[in-house]
């Protein structure tokens, strides 16, 4: 029986020895529970990661900019907010190339993400969490409207930074058009003055009729009534748009007259036709005096349109990238080769358009001598043979040939 009670309490001294003693002090247990009930809460809000308009109906849309962004904040709604804020400076950097372009967009950053509502299309939150401290981390994917930030980029000049200031010609409409010629020179100045105001270079009126007196070519070749002045003038002085006018006063009878401004818009390089705008005053009744006010009235209703049309065309190009000519010497021959460096130049630019063997213009969203570096290796192996090559920069031409 002693025996018995001797290992009775031997068992009771090893058990004793295995058991590990907590104090937990007060401030521990409330730490335990919030810890407990911020696991709770995520695991109820992880069932609503998709909260916000849903972003797959825009997945076709070539207007919107897919981003993800993360965002912090004292509560979840306001993490969101943020992440949205980072998504629209996220999808407005990718249109950035330069350094210089990123300090002139932090410059202004406060003010575009300040006017943020409405830029996020649809967003949908793929991951969260809530910290001890009960702030919120969030990441979402959004649908950044182009156009609207585009528009206010340029609304801001970082757009035209972009794209150099872009340059136009506005001039008369074709000689066989008709038009009076008195009040159309009045709506040429107009439309250059608010083009001006907002940074475009243009050219004086003054100053291209003084160049067509000057040149007896285009005096001569502006006589013909199908001939495009204004394309001319355009391509001559290498702008990048031109836009042809024209005004007439249309008679609705008892001495009432209507202006109607006419604007078509077209790209230099191509002639392409942009669109075709019209702009109406309201009905005149009255003298020269009258008219020139409506007249004023007529191009105030039609800039709008016209700016549309032009920050369309600037918007597709800036998607599309910085326009360069590269033109190639020292080419060898054969069918190989040719292939060879349009698939080379392909690969790295968005797009590449072949003039001839030796001239391609490409558009690309990074600098040229970034560009030239990414495809320089395949263009030295497989189209100069493995001999060296160099460029040189034109500004948007560049040269490459062959080091001999």
């Amino acid at each position: 029986m002693k025996l018995k009670m001797i290992f009775i309490l031997i068992a009771m001294i090893i058990m004793s020895s295995c058991v590990t003693v907590k104090h937990v002090s007060p401030m521990e247990r409330d730490n335990d529970k919030l810890e407990e009930k911020v696991v709770e809460e995520v695991k109820v809000e992880e069932k609503n990661l998709t909260t916000g308009n849903k972003i797959s109906q825009y997945s076709h849309d070539h207007n919107i900019t897919e981003v993800e962004a993360q965002g912090m904040g004292v509560d979840r709604e306001s993490a969101i907010k943020d992440a949205q804020r980072n998504a629209i400076s996220t999808a407005i950097g990718t249109y950035l190339v330069s350094e210089q372009e990123m300090k002139n967009y932090m410059t202004v950053r406060d003010d575009i993400l300040s006017k943020s509502e409405g830029f996020v299309k649809a967003y949908e939150v793929i991951d969260q969490s809530r910290e001890v401290d009960n702030s919120w981390t969030v990441t979402i994917k959004a649908a950044v409207t182009k156009d609207i930030v585009m528009s206010d980029m340029e609304s801001l000049g970082i757009l035209l930074a972009q794209l150099d200031n872009p340059s136009l010609v506005v001039f008369y409409a074709p000689r066989g058009v008709k038009y009076d010629k008195r009040y159309t020179e009045q709506a040429i100045n107009n439309i250059n003055q608010y083009f001006t105001i907002n940074r475009y270079d243009v050219y004086d009126l003054e100053q291209l009729n003084k160049m067509i007196e000057d040149d007896i070519a285009l005096k001569e070749i502006g006589l013909d009534e199908n001939v495009t002045m204004a394309e001319i003038l355009s391509k001559k002085l290498k702008a990048d748009i031109y836009v042809t006018v024209a005004i007439m006063l249309e008679d609705l009878g008892n001495g009432k007259k209507k202006a109607k401004a006419t604007a078509k818009i077209f790209n230099s390089s191509t002639a392409k036709l942009l669109g075709v705008q019209n702009g109406y005053s309201d009905e005149i009744w009255g003298n020269n005096t009258a008219y020139d006010a409506n007249i004023d009235q007529a191009i105030k209703k039609l800039m709008p349109l016209i700016m549309n049309q032009v920050k369309g065309y600037w918007v597709e190009q800036l998607d599309k990238g910085k326009m360069y000519v590269l033109m190639f010497s020292d080419l060898p021959q054969g069918r190989q080769y040719k292939k060879a460096l349009f698939d080379i130049l392909d690969q790295s630019s968005r797009e590449v358009k072949k003039i001839s063997y030796e001239e391609y213009k490409i558009w690309i969203r990074k600098s040229i001598d970034e560009y030239i570096d990414s495809v320089g290796d395949a263009i030295q192996e497989q189209i100069y043979e493995g001999k060296d090559f160099d460029y040189e920069n034109r500004g948007e031409r560049i040269n490459i040939f062959k080091i001999k």
